[in-house]
């Protein structure tokens, strides 16, 4: 899963942020101290930081730019600071997206799934394995273990089922996955995803009128149900420059 770090000196926006981000399916660790989150930072490997820019002692933009010095790790200012100046100083402090409080907890998902895809711009593209399939997104093919057959999937197809694979075990909402697929609404019309995921489940599913892979959570979104559950599938680094 993706291990996200929030800070924020009010320990209920700490809260409220662990918890929503929680909720959708990441691993959060809140800490209310900016010198707590650099000794954290010292140790452990975050995907995504959420900073609030006024807190004692070390403001956002100060932690931003200590970051910076030594991370690329994607990070999102939350503030109550909504002048375009401030946002402009988040943005050159070295943050890669401003949200305002108080923030829509769907734009904080939103952006939250957008930041991690763009981070992925530019690195490695990667193989995707877990026990039943792997997915290699240079080639948008899947082979499945069980029957040793390979099946060429389109690109929406394949960055869909990277997505699903790469959160085992945990619902991804439909806002989610579209953001993931799409960049947002394909077309304004959600029921794209349906047919996309039909179409998907025809590829790799043994009997898809009776799906065990890729499961539906009803008026939530999809699962991914690999037979064997691991925290996170294995992922093997390919060399070619390419992601989807």
């Amino acid at each position: 899963m993706y291990h996200m770090l929030v800070v924020d000196d009010n320990p209920i926006n700490t809260k409220v942020l662990t918890f929503l981000l929680t909720e959708e399916g990441y691993t959060v660790t809140g800490l209310n101290s900016p010198a707590e989150a650099l000794a954290a930072l010292s140790q452990n490997v975050y995907d995504l930081i959420f900073l609030d820019i006024m807190m004692p002692g070390i403001d956002g933009l100060e932690m931003c730019r200590r970051i910076r010095a030594t991370s690329t790790t994607p990070i999102i200012f939350i503030s109550a600071l909504d002048e375009s100046q401030d946002k402009v100083a988040g943005l050159k402090a070295g943050g890669n997206d401003y949200i305002s409080k108080p923030f829509d907890p769907n734009e904080v998902l939103a952006r939250t799934s957008s930041t991690l895809r763009r981070s992925e711009l530019g690195t490695p593209a990667s193989r995707v394995e877990t026990a039943d399939l792997s997915l290699d997104p240079i080639d948008n093919r899947v082979t499945l273990v069980r029957s040793g057959k390979t099946v060429d999937l389109t690109p929406t197809e394949a960055r869909l089922l990277r997505s699903l694979v790469r959160n085992p075990g945990r619902t991804l909402t439909r806002a989610t996955l579209m953001e993931n697929v799409w960049d947002g609404a394909p077309t304004g019309e959600s029921t794209q995803l349906d047919v996309v995921i039909n179409r998907l489940r025809g590829k790799i599913e043994a009997d898809p009128s009776q799906p065990q892979l890729v499961l539906t959570h009803r008026g939530v979104g999809y699962i991914y149900q690999p037979s064997v559950v691991a925290a996170r599938p294995a992922i093997t680094a390919l060399t070619v420059e390419k992601v989807v």
